[in-house]
């Protein structure tokens, strides 16, 4: 499906309804967009959008891909579906998640920002103790309360995620 792009929730909500005829989306993405702009939600039906759902194969590749770069943890299910949905269909991603881009990037995946520039460099992730600056391994799954890694079993501290050098 070359030409086809694959809309993340932002591009739904900001971009003119004529922009986004034939777009690519996930079914959560009505749940969010319900939550984020009712008024928006409304129109849905009349935006001439595509709901479909990535395989299993494209999901794998794609956590694979999170995993690696150490993003998983800072991206959601929904997230996660429209990157594998854009590796799946070889479609352009719209968004400006800078996790979905470099996840996109990383995948060889073409992406376009919604109204932000993008990401200019692939970035990975490590998880390390505020306090005592311990180490720890990535987290391996996506993590519904994004920033909140849990505490450092050495001092107590909060883990947080830190740009590798």
């Amino acid at each position: 499906m070359a030409g086809s792009r694959v809309l993340d929730t932002a591009a739904l909500i900001s971009w003119p309804v004529s922009e986004l005829s034939g777009g690519l989306i996930v079914s959560h993405q009505e749940d969010e967009l319900l939550r984020i702009s009712p008024d928006r939600a409304a129109i849905l039906d009349s935006m001439g959008l595509v709901f479909c759902q990535p395989n299993q194969d494209s999901i794998d590749l794609t956590l694979d891909a999170a995993k690696r770069s150490g993003d998983i943890s800072g991206i959601s299910e929904t997230d996660l579906a429209l990157v594998s949905l854009a590796l799946e269909r070889s479609a352009q991603l719209i968004t400006d998640d800078y996790r979905m881009q470099n996840i996109a990037t990383v995948l060889g995946i073409e992406w376009q920002g919604v109204s932000q520039v993008g990401i200019s460099e692939v970035w990975s992730w490590i998880l390390i103790c505020s306090g005592c600056g311990k180490e720890y391994d990535t987290p391996k799954s996506t993590n519904a309360k994004q920033k909140q890694y849990g505490d450092c079993r050495d001092c107590g501290s909060a883990l947080r995620l830190k740009k590798k050098k």
